[in-house]
Order: structure tokens, then sequence, then C-alpha cells
């Protein structure tokens, strides 16, 4: 996976991802109730505008992915995370902060179907397994990086400085592995999956070839 400047940019993208939203979410409430002056009722309903908006983005994932290619709909709900954080640290009410929460869950969404969609499709089944657990470690293992960086910025400044601080370490992030994970790249990954496949139905276009060549945007 380290090789590999695809699988590697996948990788990256939640680890730096749970660094920044661990230290959002741990000032979350804080910041709620300090900040927007939400009650508990109401800090329910922000999440659940959260929720909602993962189930949006979920949806769709697979539109997107075709319409933009698996690469750039990668770097654009990357990009939409840290603005819509951003957008969250700025807000001024409960409704501003609950649509960016929205928006960011969304991307999110998306992010979760097509990111694993594109692993599964490139990676051999024999290193899947290990291809996986490589990202999830290393996801796992930053998050408590964020939880210590969201209170260490809210004790020493501001309740909202972790949000513009994770608002800043996505954005860095997005540009950074935009390139590494770019349609050109992607396409790359995808045909020599595919040829590696090798021929498995006689004549014609190969049967292990066609479910990824014909569905790949479909699938991510």
């Amino acid at each position: 996976m380290f090789r590999d400047r695809l699988l590697l940019g996948l990788a990256l993208r939640p680890a730096v991802g749970n660094i920044a939203f661990t230290a959002v979410t741990t000032v979350l409430a804080l910041f709620a109730h300090d900040r927007l002056g939400i009650t508990t009722y109401g800090f329910g309903l922000l999440l659940t505008a959260e929720a909602t908006g993962g189930l949006l983005g979920a949806a769709i994932a697979s539109p997107l992915g075709r319409r933009l290619g698996t690469g750039t709909a990668l770097t654009c709900t990357a990009a939409v995370e840290g603005f819509a954080i951003l957008g969250l640290a700025a807000a001024p009410n409960p409704y501003l902060a609950g649509l960016a929460l929205a928006v960011c869950g969304a991307a999110m969404g998306a992010t979760m179907v097509l990111a694993p969609s594109l692993r599964q499709a490139i990676v051999p089944a024999h290193l899947m397994g290990r291809a996986t657990s490589t990202s999830r470690m290393l996801a796992m293992c930053a998050a408590p990086f964020g939880a210590f960086l969201g209170g260490w910025l809210a004790s020493a400044f501001d309740v909202r400085t972790p949000l513009y601080a994770a608002a800043g370490l996505l954005l860095t992030m997005t540009a950074v592995t935009a390139s590494m994970t770019n349609n050109r790249r992607v396409e790359a990954a995808l045909r020599a999956a595919a040829a590696d496949a090798g021929p498995a139905g006689g004549p014609g276009q190969p049967e292990s070839e066609a479910p990824v060549r014909q569905g790949a945007p479909e699938l991510v």
C-alpha cells in the first residue's frame, strides 16, 4: 500500500480526516452549548442533521462517481468536508450550524462509498484483508491525536479554534492527495486490475474484465 500512490492517498484521507473530525467532536457539545445556545434536545437535532446528510451522500455517491469520475469525486467530497467544517466554525446560529453539519455528513457519506469501493476494485483478493486493515489501523491510530488537538486548542485559545484548525487540516489534506487519487490514476489502476484478472470467458470481452471496466464508474 505504501508503494502505491493511489492506495496511499486513499489511506491518508481517513487518517487525516479522523484527526480533524475527532478534534471537532471533542468540543462539539461545548461549542453547541456555549456559542450557539443549543439545549440537549437541540444538540440531538444537530447530530440528526449530520446523519441525514450522511444518508443522502451515500445515496448520491454512485451517480457522482459516474458523472465526475471517482478521483474527481473524491477530491470534491474532501473539499466539501473542509469547507463545511469551516462553515460550522463560523456559524452564528444553530440553523446554519445544522446545515453545515448536514453538508459535511453528505460529503462523508459519499466518501465512505467511493473510497472502499475503489480499493476493492483495484486490490487483489489475496491482499484485500491486509490493505483494508492497514488503512483502518492508520485511521484509528490517528483519532487520539485529534482528541488531544481539539482539547488543547480549545483550552489554549477558544472553543471555535479546533473547528478552524480541523477545516484547515482537511483542506490541506485535499490539496496534498488530489494528485494521488485523480481520475488518471484511478483509470490506470482499474485497467491494471482488469489485465491482472486475465481472460475468463473465451472469445470476445473477458468476463473477469467486464465488471471492472463497465462497472467501474458505477461501483465507485
